[in-house]
């Protein structure tokens, strides 16, 4: 951010990438806990999946819009 700028195109990307990206794990650590799962894989994967989609579509609305 110092190098870019917040207004930059990689600023724009990276956050929004954060920004739908940062709760994987704490959904997994506090949805396993809360219904006691033990096998996390399965979950863990479809999270995993779910972060790589997120990063794709943040970059694809991110170029779209400027």
């Amino acid at each position: 951010m110092q190098q870019y700028g917040v207004d930059s195109k990689i600023g724009m990307i990276v956050s929004t990438i954060m920004g739908s990206t940062e709760t994987t794990l704490y959904t997994i650590a506090i949805y396993t806990s809360v219904i006691k799962i033990k096998k996390t894989r399965g979950v863990l994967i479809a999270a995993l999946i779910g972060d790589i989609v997120g990063m794709l579509i943040s970059v694809a609305i991110c170029r779209f819009l400027s």
